[in-house]
């Protein structure tokens, strides 16, 4: 849904790329396009809070140049209220959701595809699979992507265009004439920030990118690829420097707005990727991944595998938890581990993290789409309820399924601490007695919609089967939903509780519990788990599972990276994870399966879902996948490598 913009041009002095190369040819001028929104709640009246512009959407076109604008940079720099549209403008194009909504995402324009849908998380049918489009799903699955379409989103370019926004903002911030000297170094801790969370993103996807300091001018420049290690370092200095500047905590009207703590999450994150196999790599597990076998190494890897990387990465997640406390945040254990209900009052632990706006585990949340703020109806429900229609709620009326595999439900535990199986051909009567029955982790229920699970008090119980037994199709026909009658389906970020409401929703770019596991991981893996089983047990406590005692450090390494994949399911980690872990070709390298269902007489007034366990398709994840190739039109510039004999391509592509 588009928001009406009065915009106000703006011309700066400064040139600009979609990347750091360039080929000799002139460099398309861009200009500042700063948009004042048309306002719809009264309580964001103020120009002065930075989140008017931010949370509207309404800015992409910040820096391309307008038809004979008069304004520059030094115009908007020199106020503190021009210059937060600045700001607000490098926090639009820096700070990422992967919410599925329908002005963009995951690949098409109308996009109802989540990021997991590249991992084990999510499977899309293929009557369904134009919403990803722009990433070639269809190949992406087979194994034949190619650098035309990738996974990266938003894309290459845009990932610079949130770097040269914080750069802009970097240079000129010192201009501004009324703002006090505290101010400024907040907003340049900011924009340090910001630069950060970019480079760490084409890092997570490419290995060693270019590193991009400055505002990018008219010359001629050329900024190849640099190292792994170089790369770390740098966002790792960039992330002290941030910490610095910024301050401990915000009050509630700068929710959104990083804090010092989000710089040390960061760089937590960071150094966790850094020190894992994929960067990291044991001698004996270099197999498991394509390298070139020279010098060009150093842009894919460390050249030695250092087991202190893991300390670093351990003391980085334990700064994250020991500062804490200062900036207000804790783990949420106020509810019950159940969601006993479809109220604030009722939901458990879990379910009430994610649909809860600004609660006390977010460390830092992109509220682009909340009522709280500027987005109206842009959220879509996944669930059969939105299929369905449910006009009450404004979320829109179509969804694709985003279909679990079984193969990804089974991680879940039993409450018992016990795994589950299933098996191809598998049957039964009823999938929800059979799910129920089970008595899974409670963070299953809280995340995994199922054939007649009980959605919530307005709508009532989700019917995925297809017809049988005398009875029609349930809500899985039409010609672009999943009308195959599988029925397990993600609906974490999905409006469920208070009637499908969406204002109490923001996208966790960094929690509290992730820093948890973060420095079980690490700890774990530089000195074994002796003293990791706190870090490990505190989400698993919370969610009413057992506590996990008495491993070796293999069994504690297994028992972490399941933890992860269960908390942090659905919230964009699982990909990189099993990158980084070099799991990626063990877990996505095989044949999927999902539950099809068809109705089933109960003899009441509801149908049952009589399930078989069905393949879904077998997918391939090819060795080279663990580094995404650079786009075609980036390595034509000829920048990225040595401009001699290496193009500065990933390999195997």
């Amino acid at each position: 849904m588009k928001r009406a913009c009065n915009k106000l041009n703006i011309n700066p002095d400064e040139q600009n790329t979609s990347s750091p190369g360039v080929s000799g040819q002139a460099i398309r001028p861009l200009k500042i396009n700063f948009v004042h929104m048309k306002k719809k709640h009264s309580a964001y009246l103020l120009i002065s809070s930075l989140f008017i512009i931010l949370l509207t959407g309404c800015a992409e076109d910040f820096l391309e140049k307008p038809a004979g604008g008069a304004v520059t940079v030094d115009t908007i720099f020199n106020t503190k209220n021009q210059a937060q549209y600045a700001v607000a403008s490098m926090y639009e194009a820096s700070i990422q959701s992967y919410y599925v909504y329908s002005a963009g995402g995951q690949g098409h324009a109308n996009s109802c595809a989540r990021p997991g849908i590249i991992t084990d998380e999510v499977y899309l049918q293929s009557n369904v699979r134009w919403i990803a489009q722009n990433i070639g799903i269809d190949a992406y699955y087979s194994g034949t992507m190619t650098a035309g379409a990738t996974p990266d989103i938003p894309g290459f370019g845009p990932h610079f265009l949130g770097i040269r926004r914080a750069n802009l903002v970097l240079k000129n911030i010192d201009k501004v004439t009324d703002a006090s000297q505290a101010w400024k170094d907040d907003v340049r801790g900011q924009a340090i920030f910001c630069r950060a969370l970019q480079h760490f993103e084409l890092f997570r996807y490419y290995g060693g990118i270019p590193v991009i300091e400055t505002v990018l001018g008219e010359d001629n420049l050329k900024i190849s690829r640099s190292s792994v290690e170089t790369v770390v370092n740098t966002i790792v200095g960039w992330c002290d420097e941030a910490a610095a500047l910024l301050p401990e905590s915000r009050p509630a009207t700068e929710f959104g707005q990083v804090t010092r703590l989000s710089a040390l999450a960061l760089k937590s994150r960071v150094l966790l990727y850094a020190a894992s196999p994929l960067f990291n790599t044991p001698p004996e597990m270099a197999s498991k991944v394509i390298r070139f076998g020279d010098g060009r190494d150093s842009v894919l890897c460390y050249p030695n595998y250092d087991k202190n990387r893991w300390k670093l990465a351990a003391d980085a997640a334990k700064d994250v938890l020991d500062n804490a406390a200062a900036a207000g945040v804790e783990i949420f254990d106020d509810h019950q581990p159940e969601s006993t209900g479809d109220t604030r009052e009722t939901i458990g632990n879990y379910e009430f993290v994610w649909n809860e706006y600004a609660n006390k585990e977010i460390i830092l949340a992109n509220t682009q789409f909340t009522n709280n703020d500027w987005g109206q109806g842009l959220i879509w429900a996944l669930t059969n309820q939105c299929r369905a229609g449910c006009s009450a709620s404004g979320i829109g009326q179509w969804g694709p399924m985003n279909n679990v595999p079984v193969e990804f439900a089974m991680l879940y535990e039993k409450r018992d601490g016990t795994n589950w199986t299933v098996t191809p051909g598998d049957s039964g009567d009823d999938l929800a007695t059979f799910l129920e029955g089970l008595d899974l982790d409670p963070r299953f229920y809280q995340s995994i919609a199922y054939g007649g699970m009980l959605y919530n008090s307005s709508y009532g119980r989700l019917e995925y089967y297809k017809a049988g037994d005398g009875i029609s199709d349930g809500k899985l026909g039409g010609t672009d939903q999943d009308n195959y009658g599988f029925a397990l389906e993600a609906y974490k970020f999905a409006p469920r509780i208070e009637n499908a409401a969406i204002s109490r929703i923001s996208w966790p770019v960094f929690r509290l519990a992730e820093f948890y596991l973060n420095y079980a991981e690490a700890l774990n893996e530089f000195e074994g788990p002796a003293n990791a089983y706190e870090a490990l047990n505190i989400t698993r406590i919370r969610s009413g599972m057992p506590e996990k005692t008495g491993l070796s450090q293999e069994e504690f390494r297994l028992a972490v990276h399941n933890e992860r994949t269960v908390e942090l399911a659905f919230e964009n980690h699982r990909y990189n994870d099993l990158l980084r872990w070099l799991k990626a070709e063990e877990a996505l390298n095989k044949p999927f399966h999902g539950f099809k269902t068809t109705a089933k007489a109960s003899g009441g007034t509801t149908a049952w879902h009589a399930y078989t366990v069905s393949l879904f398709e077998t997918r391939a994840f090819p060795k080279k996948y663990y580094y995404l190739p650079f786009p075609n039109e980036e390595i034509s510039k000829d920048y990225l490598g040595d401009e001699q004999t290496w193009d500065g391509q990933n390999p195997g592509w």
